[in-house]
């Protein structure tokens, strides 16, 4: 699932609690979930509701994925450092991000190649 600006949403505080209560189902309570991915934008690292988001998670013993997106727009000087900042906002280690850019291709095949093992697809 996908969304963006929930965290950001313009919404009457009953629709905002609805949201809450309906991902909450959505997430917990749906055996066939096999793990979540949290995309999170390299250039703006883990916001609030990154954070927020995995301590949920881990709480609930949901397998959850940090892929970070748009690490082609990181500059190479900035990666390492930059990197391991993401990380540890999150508290996770920097090997247990995917670090992607579907602009220049960078991640995707692994990332492909973990969803489809974690989806069984392997043969």
């Amino acid at each position: 699932m996908d969304l963006p600006g929930y965290g950001f949403a313009k919404a009457p505080k009953a629709d905002r609690y609805r949201w809450q209560k309906m991902l909450d189902g959505y997430l917990i309570d749906r055996p066939a979930l096999v793990q979540v991915l949290l995309l999170i934008n390299e250039l703006v690292g883990p916001t609030p509701l990154d954070v927020q988001t995995v301590e949920w998670l881990t709480h609930h013993d949901v397998a959850l994925r940090p892929v970070a997106t748009k690490a082609d727009k990181v500059k190479s000087s900035r990666r390492g450092a930059g990197r391991n900042e993401l990380a540890q906002g999150l508290g996770v280690a920097p090997g247990d991000v995917l670090w992607t850019s579907a602009a220049k291709g960078r991640g995707i095949p692994e990332l492909r190649a973990e969803l489809a093992a974690a989806l069984r697809l392997n043969p």
